[in-house]
C-alpha cells in the first residue's frame, strides 16, 4: 500500500487495516505487520478492531485494485519463467522448471524473486517444492523456503490439517477427531479418510503431499520453444538488443532442429527494469530456422513499430519464444514474412514441451 502525500508522521505509523463490508459489518479484510502485532487480524468486525486497538488507520478495500496489482506483477514475474499464473487474490505460482541456471541455481532465483518483489513494495513469502499444492502450502500455512525430498515431506507433515484448506465443517471434523496435522494423517490410509471425512479430504492430502500432481495454468498460452538472457547489465542500443535477438534466435534454432521442426512464430520479450514488459512477434509463412532471415524481420519491425521499443533505464532480460509449424522447414529466407498485426504486442511466452511441469517439477510459490 502506497502511502497517500501529504498525512502526518503520526498517521504513516499508525497501524493499517482495510474493510469491507460483510453481511451488512464492516470486517477487517487485510491487516498490515503492526497490526497484526496489536491482535488485528482478517474477518474481525471493525468494532473489535478499534476496541483493541483505537489509533488504527481504516482504509476501504477495492479488491479490483489489488487484482489489477496483481496482474501487473504477474505480468513482471514472467521474467523468472514462461510458467506463471495468479494463485488466489494475493498470491503468485510459478512453474521454474529449467529456469534456476539462469540465476544461478534455486536459492538465487528466489533471491531474485524476494528482491524483485521488495522493490515494487510488496512482502511476500516464499516456498520451492515439487509440486504446486505443496509449495501454496508451506507458503500460506509454513515458513516458506527451498524444500526437496524427504525433507520436503518432513516440513509438510508438521502442517496444521488447516493447510488443506477445506471448508470450515470439514476442517472442525478433523479437529474433533483428534487429527492436527498432515503427519496424523499421513500415518493413515486415503480410503478411510475419504469415506469418513469426504473424497475432498483425501484428494487435497494427497496434492499437498505430492502424491497427485496439478499442472499450474499460465495465465498467457505457452508456446514450443523458449530461450531466455538474464543481463548483468541493461541495455538500451538497438544493436545490443539485435545482437541478443541474434544469439537467442541461433539458441533455438539450434532446439528446433534437434527436433525436426521449424517455427511459425517468434516472439520476442523485452523486460525493463522498473518492470515494464514489452512483446513483438513476427511470423513465418512456412515453418523456418533461418536464423538471420527471421532476425531481419525483427530489424524491419523494430525500424517500423508505431510505438517505438523504449528501454526506459533499460532492458535486464529478454526471451525468445517460438511456436513450430507442422511439415519440413524451410530454410529460404524468401519464405519468411513479418506479422500484418500492427503494435505488435501480442503472443506469448512458453518452455519446450520436452520439459512439461510434473512431479519433480519445482514450484515457488
Amino acid at each position: 500500500m502506497r502511502r497517500e502525500e501529504g498525512q502526518s508522521d503520526a498517521s504513516a505509523e499508525a497501524a493499517v487495516v482495510l474493510v469491507e463490508k460483510v453481511k451488512g459489518a464492516l470486517r477487517l479484510a487485510a491487516a498490515d505487520p503492526r497490526a497484526m502485532g496489536l491482535g488485528l487480524s482478517p474477518g474481525m468486525t471493525l468494532a473489535d478492531a478499534r476496541a483493541r486497538a483505537p489509533d488504527i488507520r481504516v482504509v476501504a478495500h477495492r479488491p479490483e485494485a489489488d487484482a489489477a496489482l496483481l496482474k501487473r506483477v504477474l505480468l513482471d514475474f514472467g521474467r523468472f519463467t514462461p510458467m506463471a499464473a495468479t494463485d488466489g487474490p494475493d498470491g503468485l505460482a510459478l512453474d521454474v522448471t529449467g529456469c534456476a541456471h539462469l540465476f544461478g541455481g534455486e536459492a538465487g532465483l528466489v533471491k531474485a524473486v524476494e528482491a524483485r518483489a521488495r522493490g515494487i513494495g510488496l512482502a511476500i513469502r516464499t516456498a520451492m517444492a515439487g509440486a504446486p499444492e505443496a509449495a501454496r502450502a508451506l507458503t500460506r500455512f509454513g515458513r516458506g523456503g527451498i524444500h526437496q525430498g524427504e525433507g520436503q515431506r518432513a516440513a509438510l507433515r508438521r502442517l496444521p490439517v488447516a493447510a488443506l484448506e477445506l471448508s470450515d465443517k470439514e476442517t472442525q471434523a478433523l479437529s474433533r477427531a483428534g487429527l492436527k496435522t498432515l503427519a496424523q494423517l499421513d500415518d493413515r490410509p486415503t480410503a478411510p479418510i475419504a469415506a469418513r471425512f469426504g473424497a475432498a479430504a483425501a484428494t487435497r492430502l494427497n496434492r499437498v503431499l505430492g502424491r497427485e500432481d496439478v499442472r499450474i495454468r499460465p495465465e498467457r498460452p505457452t508456446l514450443m520453444v523458449s530461450v531466455d538472457r538474464v543481463l548483468v547489465e541493461p541495455i538500451t542500443e538497438t544493436a545490443d538488443i539485435e545482437a541478443v535477438i541474434g544469439d537467442l534466435l541461433a539458441e533455438a534454432m539450434d532446439r528446433l532442429d534437434l527436433r525436426g521442426q521449424g517455427g511459425r512464430a517468434f516472439q520476442a520479450a523485452f523486460f525493463r527494469v522498473d518492470g515494464e514488459v514489452r512483446r513483438i512477434t513476427v511470423r513465418t509463412g512456412r515453418p523456418s530456422r533461418d536464423a538471420a532471415g527471421v532476425l531481419r524481420l525483427f530489424k524491419e519491425r523494430l525500424a517500423a513499430l508505431a510505438r517505438p521499443l523504449d528501454p526506459g533505464f533499460g532492458f535486464d532480460q529478454l526471451r525468445l519464444s517460438v511456436r513450430a509449424g507442422r511439415g519440413p522447414p524451410g530454410v529460404a529466407p524468401a519464405g519468411v514474412r513479418a506479422n500484418p498485426a500492427g503494435g505488435g504486442r501480442s503472443g506469448a511466452a512458453g518452455r519446450p514441451p520436452d520439459r512439461p511441469p510434473g512431479p519433480g517439477s519445482r514450484q515457488p510459490v
